[in-house]
């Protein structure tokens, strides 16, 4: 099968509105199978030094101040996870979206270590945590657009808080609204984006944003907020959206749409995965971090399967990470990430979490 140029096999199906990028080609050496394969994926938000965090609270809440404190009152938990280097935290945080197949991650409140990794940091376009905990101030703070959560939260005065501080905005700057969870579908053509997490919302709140009405007003992108509000796997959360609109919709979520918005370009950027059912969507949907064999970023591999390995030596700078029967080598070094969380992190715990695994598949490198 000849796809814009590029030779595949036919048990290699490629997904993405662009054609295949020519790195593809080499993948049907290794013959692995009934594969897919894919642009690298966009999580338009994380936290990623909040990645070493479980799902933490008491929900459903009525808005993420209710949470947040329940939050602070974890004393332990938190003396314990801060005791871990924030440098390493992030590197964690990053470890998880490339287990997921994503190789470009928007960080909010990030600050100079996110860069260090396998996979891109997007641009830090002008952090604003929330209209609860901001003041009309900072709309005059940095360039550019402003990311912030809003309305996250299921009351009426969650909503208002949201409307009241966009009425700041004087400056007439774009904004990239987070969570929405109580935002009407007129509310969302005041933004210039809206990023859509839906099983932060759920674990929360039990409900999430309108995203349909959403994506007929604005650019809907997908995040997946840290494991600290997130339960389960990118892949888990594609699940639970699934149906909320047409799938090639959500797809571009995460691909085409995200990469025109954050102005990425054309990325020589992909993913390829086993296959495990016949229709090309379900196929996508039914993916897990274990099914993920190949990713590569800017045309270089940062994670690769055993699978794909066989018996040739391995370069310099990966290292071998298990469980539930995978293998996986990554290009970061584990070793060094992981003497640093002990003793008050189990790395395996992480993984396992990263995963989407039970207690019993988990063995970290």
């Amino acid at each position: 099968m000849v796809t814009g140029g590029v030779r595949l096999p036919d048990w290699l199906e490629w997904i993405g509105q662009d054609s295949p990028p020519p790195g593809l080609a080499a993948v049907a050496e290794a013959q692995p199978g009934e594969v897919i394969a894919f642009p690298g994926l966009i999580n338009a938000h994380d936290h990623l030094a909040f990645n070493c965090y479980p799902p933490t609270g008491k929900p459903p809440y009525h808005d993420f101040l209710e949470w947040s404190r329940d939050v602070q009152a974890e004393r332990g938990l938190i003396e314990t996870v801060e005791a871990v280097p924030r440098a390493v935290r992030v590197q964690f945080g990053l470890l998880k979206n490339l287990l997921w197949g994503v190789t470009a991650v928007a960080d909010h409140g990030g600050d100079e270590h996110s860069g260090n990794g396998p996979i891109a940091v997007l641009p830090p376009y002008t952090d604003l945590h929330s209209p609860e905990l901001e003041t009309r101030r900072k709309w005059l703070k940095g360039v550019g657009p402003v990311v912030l959560h809003l309305a996250e939260g299921t009351t009426p005065e969650s909503r208002q808080r949201a409307l009241s501080f966009l009425k700041g905005n004087l400056l007439r700057r774009r904004v990239v609204g987070v969570h929405g969870v109580s935002l009407e579908a007129g509310d969302f053509g005041r933004l210039s984006a809206f990023v859509w997490c839906p099983a932060s919302n759920l674990f929360l709140f039990g409900r999430t944003a309108d995203a349909a009405a959403a994506a007929e007003r604005t650019e809907l992108l997908l995040g997946t907020d840290s494991t600290l509000s997130a339960p389960g796997t990118l892949w888990d959360h594609l699940r639970q959206a699934r149906g909320a609109m047409p799938d090639d919709d959500l797809f571009a979520a995460l691909t085409a749409r995200a990469e025109r918005f954050w102005r990425i370009g054309r990325r020589n950027d992909f993913v390829v995965a086993r296959r495990r059912m016949s229709t090309i969507w379900d196929a996508f949907f039914a993916v897990t971090p274990g099914d993920i064999l190949l990713v590569v970023r800017g045309g270089r591999a940062v994670l690769i399967d055993a699978a794909l390995t066989a018996s040739k030596p391995f370069s310099e700078g990966f290292f071998p990470l298990d469980w539930d029967g995978s293998r996986k080598f990554v290009r970061m070094n584990l070793p060094e990430m992981v003497r640093a969380t002990l003793p008050q992190l189990d790395p395996a715990v992480l993984i396992g979490r990263f995963a989407g695994v039970s207690a019993a598949g988990r063995r970290a490198a």
